[in-house]
């Protein structure tokens, strides 16, 4: 029979950072989402200019399935996001600190990575069109 700690403070500590990368999640599905539409908005703004109606709908409709994509995402990062908080619950890393130390902001950085990543594509591919490229759009991603 093994002794239990009963103060229960590393489960507080585990269940902690499970709730911080669920509040990553969703705060990267609600408030990647507006950031995505705005950003994709402004760069077709600046590449094509005036849009017509039928591009106007077109985005419209592009824009709301950013509504459905952007949520998966962030559960899908935040999935990917609890083997590494699962590895800071370990005996070895949990008594020690330093290991817990980077492993939390490497748990945080998988939360952001999966809606940066997709962030970055939509304003690549459908905010940038052609040989334009928006002046704030860096050199080093593509275009």
């Amino acid at each position: 029979m093994t002794e239990r700690n009963s103060s229960g403070k590393s489960d507080v500590i585990w269940a902690t950072g499970c709730g911080v990368s669920a509040v990553i999640a969703l705060t990267c599905a609600t408030l990647g989402t507006f950031l995505d539409i705005v950003l994709v908005a402004r760069a077709q703004g600046y590449c094509l200019g005036d849009l017509s109606a039928g591009e106007s709908f077109a985005g419209l409709i592009w824009a709301a399935s950013r509504f459905v994509v952007f949520p998966v995402i962030s559960a899908l990062s935040l999935l990917a996001s609890l083997p590494v908080i699962l590895l800071a619950r370990l005996p070895w890393v949990a008594d020690n600190g330093l290991p817990k130390a980077i492993l939390t902001p490497l748990a945080v950085l998988v939360s952001i990575a999966g809606p940066i990543v997709v962030i970055v594509h939509d304003v690549a591919t459908e905010g940038i069109t052609g040989d334009c490229e928006p002046p704030w759009w860096p050199s080093w991603l593509p275009s």
